[in-house]
């Protein structure tokens, strides 16, 4: 008995193996010296919905609005010694939000005085942006091998220069009163800036524990924690993803899980978030404020994401991942449904030394 262990292990080398290449992220089976996993991604992401606060249900956007996003990222895992590797990921992203033209303010002009002023006031809150997004660089360390993997990772994100998200109509104002007291200076076409961004353009640091599970049966389990340190303003978060799958006949894993993050403290005011009391109300019915929902909005943000996939190898170099993700629950957040296809790849550079 004293051998079950080695056996175990042994035996569920190939799901070991190919979960390390997956997606080529966070591990606990690191990949051996010299071993190099690399992954395009992408990924199609859309919402029509979004969740306003952690109390409510979630709302359609307002004026018909809509998100659509897509994301081409390139992944490297490196084994750099025994017990060491290092990740590097970079997304290229292009995020359109689009969303009926409207006129906020009323006015008691009439005629040519009145055209004028609506020509001069339609708001458009459609925007779109490309360019890099957060890149993040990770480095994780064995603590323990055997039938229960588990690393120590420690990840950095970091903005690429991109504008940062900020309130409808810019950081300012701060509060609802400063923006009901000077509407008319606010709610200006030059001044919509909403949060369609590349990222949330802070940094995060993010120590965490990795820990995994691979039975002989092809069966496997991971869970993946951490605590993120949030500088810019944000609130720190607590995270967390888990993944049960099945492996059959060597080639196909299919997978399910969820993932989670909540913010534990509150962040700073990036300015007034104008939502809608009623988000079915059309454009054109818009004849006051009465329906502008003004949320002092934060960098702060929970979710509870069901996410669930495929990885098939191909070769025992290659892999196919094909994935999905539906956040059901959150705050501060879109109702956004994901689909991932991955290509990866893994090889190595060269051969370790023989023990």
């Amino acid at each position: 008995m004293r051998h079950t262990p080695r056996l175990l292990v042994a035996a569920a080398l190939p799901l070991a193996l190919l979960l390390i290449t997956s997606a080529a992220q966070a591990s606990p089976w690191l990949l051996a010296p010299g071993e190099i996993a690399v992954i395009g991604r992408w990924d199609l992401e859309s919402a029509d919905e979004e969740f306003l606060d952690d109390e409510g249900e979630a709302q359609s956007f307002p004026l018909r609005g809509r998100y659509r996003a897509s994301t081409f990222t390139t992944g490297v895992r490196y084994g750099v010694v025994d017990g060491w590797e290092v990740e590097l990921s970079i997304p290229i992203r292009n995020i359109t939000y689009t969303s009926d033209p409207v006129i906020l303010l009323p006015t008691e002009a009439t005629g040519q005085e009145a055209l004028d002023f609506y020509q001069n006031n339609v708001i458009d809150l459609s925007r779109s942006v490309v360019g890099v997004g957060d890149v993040q660089l990770a480095g994780r360390y064995q603590l323990f091998r055997g039938v229960v993997p588990t690393a120590l990772e420690l990840r950095l994100k970091t903005p690429t220069g991109y504008g940062s998200p900020a309130g409808t109509f810019g950081e300012r104002p701060e509060s609802r009163e400063d923006f009901i007291q000077n509407i008319a200076t606010y709610v200006r076409p030059e001044n919509v800036t909403d949060d369609v961004t590349l990222g949330d353009g802070q940094l995060d640091l993010s120590p965490g524990v990795l820990i995994g599970w691979a039975a002989s049966t092809g069966t496997f389990a991971r869970l993946d924690t951490a605590y993120r340190l949030r500088f810019g303003g944000a609130g720190d978060q607590i995270a967390a993803s888990a993944r049960v799958g099945q492996l059959f006949r060597e080639r196909v894993l299919l997978y399910g899980g969820v993932d989670f993050e909540k913010a534990v403290q509150k962040g700073r005011v990036i300015g007034i978030s104008v939502a809608a009391f009623d988000p079915e109300l059309p454009a054109s019915e818009y004849d006051s404020t009465d329906n502008l929902n003004l949320r002092e909005v934060t960098l702060d943000r929970d979710r509870l994401v069901v996410a669930g996939g495929a990885i098939l190898r191909l070769t025992p170099e290659v892999e196919l991942n094909l994935g999905y993700g539906h956040t059901v629950w959150g705050r501060n957040t879109a109702v956004t449904q994901v689909f991932s296809v991955g290509l990866g790849l893994r090889t190595s550079l060269w051969d370790a030394p023989a023990e």
